[in-house]
């Protein structure tokens, strides 16, 4: 299963043209908003989805979000990546997440929590590479787009539903995954990352999300905040007790601030 997975990424369609030039403002250490913005609203659509999300209560901004400047200023340009490369993706290919049980909106809904619990939570709690951390927040599911269509491909849909709808944590999701292709979902994104020639830090935090004590240690705490974020808000079950109290004692064990994450949970739960 491992060569078809590796083989399907390989196939996956290149980024868009708009999507390279914001990465490769976001990814410049001259890049500005200024130049971001121009290019976020070539396109209405995603225009419209920035927007939508600014003025989700989940992020909590204080004030109506009427521009997408306003909106891009606000997310900063890591979650404007991660929103660029996440619609792409939807743009690219159909989204069939029926092996896992649920849906692409259901997707959606995950990551947008994902990203704002990172957004809230963790930005602050680390001076370098937070552009690659809040987009990475808004594509640690995108694995289970290729997993999904493998799983179909070989005929398992059936049998891995079965599977994974007993899995409550992104631990036994992980445990499904591996016993029916090899590896996790987390992996098959790394790859992904890779074909997309996305940064190595980016790469990195992705391939050690669910063991952040092996990432390297200039990474070591964004991977940690991921993994909390993660443990809170695991795909199948977002912010369920047992997930929260996993990830308030994770954060802990990595020194990171628990009580502020309580605060923060308790601001985005639905």
């Amino acid at each position: 299963m491992v060569e078809k997975i590796v083989k399907k990424v390989k196939s996956l369609p290149p980024m868009p043209e708009s999507v390279t030039r914001v990465r490769q403002i976001c990814n410049d250490p001259e890049g500005t908003i200024k130049e971001l913005v121009p290019i976020v609203k070539q396109d209405p659509m995603f225009t419209a989805d920035i927007l939508k999300a600014a003025n989700s209560p989940l992020y909590g901004f204080s004030r109506q979000i009427t521009s997408v400047d306003q909106a891009v200023a606000l997310f900063g340009m890591g979650t404007i990546q991660g929103f660029a490369i996440s619609y792409a993706v939807r743009q690219s290919f159909p989204i069939d997440l029926s092996p896992y049980g649920t849906s692409h909106a259901h997707l959606m809904e995950v990551s947008s929590l994902q990203n704002s619990l990172t957004l809230q939570w963790g930005r602050n709690q680390v001076q370098t590479h937070q552009a690659e951390m809040m987009t990475l927040s808004l594509l640690m599911e995108l694995g289970k787009v290729v997993a999904s269509i493998v799983l179909a491909e070989a005929g398992k849909t059936e049998a891995f539903k079965k599977a994974v709808e007993k899995a409550e944590t992104a631990e036994e999701v992980d445990t499904v995954e591996k016993e029916f292709l090899g590896i996790t979902s987390e992996w098959i994104a790394a790859l992904m990352f890779k074909h997309w020639q996305f940064s190595d830090a980016m790469i990195e935090m992705m391939r050690h999300l669910m063991t952040p004590d092996e990432a390297p240690e200039e990474l070591r705490k964004h991977t940690q905040i991921l993994y909390v974020v993660k443990e809170a808000i695991p795909f199948l079950h977002p912010l369920c007790e047992p997930c929260v109290q996993s990830a308030y004692e994770a954060a802990d064990r990595f020194g990171l601030s628990a009580e502020t994450l309580h605060d923060t949970i308790e601001k985005i739960r639905p």
